[in-house]
């Protein structure tokens, strides 16, 4: 398995598929069922992808009723079971199931909720311990905590954080240990936290574009190449070099299997692989 992160002098990193003709394509995600699901910030869609790079459904369109939505800006389908939507200009978090069939959402912005615990504008989310809503609050700079998805707990990482505050945070991920990853794009930087909000530690790279954890590795995505870190090591442990036009203008990133990689651009869904 490892054999084919290694790169070496033999390896190649090429173009296998792409899928075209989105609008503005902001953010990806898998269910770890095979499928993908693309959101699309201009057209306000969800398209899901089979491992062809077919589209098989699409939902969406501008709006503010359920299943609609304002310029979103995130897509989370960690838990396998859900997909959540960061529907911001809207104030809310969106569920769907994994046929995009709405569920329900989350709304902070009302005089019952305590402003410390509250969002105006998600700009990410995750799920984590089952159903566990941990969502990115985009002019707060911190991430809010819902038990069930639907109870706010407690907020961390924000101006009064005793480490460095969130300056961009645009994407939370997690491991298989329940630590959260968030990419701050504007101090080139993933910060580590436990589920509970306490501070673990920070990632400072040089020229990061966006970040993908698979297979207990956490991938970062920089202009020319890909780094890869052994989270059970707790180690650097492989660059992958990329090639001079790789470097588009690039809005998401996810590891696929283990030399499967997706980019995802303003307009289009490219696979890459690694061949040794």
């Amino acid at each position: 398995m490892l054999s084919l992160l290694f790169s070496s002098p033999d390896s190649s990193f090429f173009k296998k598929n792409e899928l075209t003709g989105f609008k503005n394509a902001i953010s990806i995600t898998s269910d770890g069922k095979g499928f993908l699901y693309v959101l699309d910030n201009e057209s306000n869609e969800i398209s899901k992808i089979d491992d062809k790079l077919n589209i098989i459904k699409k939902v969406g369109k501008k709006g503010w009723n359920s299943g609609e939505f304002d310029s979103p800006t995130y897509i989370d389908g960690s838990s396998g079971l859900d997909l959540y939507v960061s529907d911001g200009k809207n104030y809310r978090v969106q569920r769907f199931d994994l046929n995009l069939s709405f569920v329900t959402s989350l709304t902070t912005n009302t005089v019952t909720f305590d402003d410390k615990l509250k969002f105006d504008n998600p700009v990410a989310s995750v799920i984590v311990n089952s159903n566990n809503l941990y969502v990115v609050d985009g002019d707060n700079k911190r991430i809010v905590i819902f038990q069930s998805g639907l109870t706010p707990l407690t907020s961390f990482g924000g101006f009064q954080s005793a480490e460095t505050p969130f300056v961009k945070p645009i994407k939370i991920l997690k491991d298989g240990n329940n630590l959260l990853y968030i990419l701050d794009k504007m101090q080139n930087s993933v910060f580590v936290y436990d589920s509970f909000g306490n501070y673990i530690k920070t990632f400072n790279i040089q020229k990061l574009i966006s970040i993908s954890i698979y297979n207990n590795f956490l991938y970062f995505l920089t202009e020319n190449e890909i780094i890869l870190y052994d989270l059970y090591k707790k180690a650097y442990v492989n660059k992958i070099d990329i090639s001079e036009n790789f470097k588009e203008v690039i809005s998401d990133f996810l590891v696929y299997s283990d030399n499967e990689f997706l980019i995802l651009e303003k307009n289009k869904l490219v696979l890459y692989n690694l061949i040794n």
